[in-house]
């Protein structure tokens, strides 16, 4: 992740702040993360989490893995 990116996905209003946290947590985490790690990590409800994910994902910023969230960077569909 670099500062460009950052400050793209940190300041998208379409975004929630949760989505943005989690998509930052992602980015900076030492271990891979689940939706439970997220949960339990963050402090969100498991509501938030998945819905955060799923926008995250719709935008083609997260991507699962083996059963982990991956950040992906620079890959936002080009319809946003």
């Amino acid at each position: 992740m670099n500062a460009e990116q950052l400050r793209e996905v940190v300041t998208d209003t379409e975004l929630s702040p949760y989505a943005r946290l989690i998509w930052v947590h992602l980015n900076t985490a030492a271990e891979p993360q689940n939706s439970n790690s997220l949960v339990e990590e963050l402090g969100f409800s498991r509501a938030t989490v998945s819905r955060s994910v799923g926008a995250l994902r719709g935008l083609g910023l997260v991507r699962r893995h083996n059963g982990v969230w991956r950040p992906e960077t620079g890959r936002r569909p080009s319809w946003t």
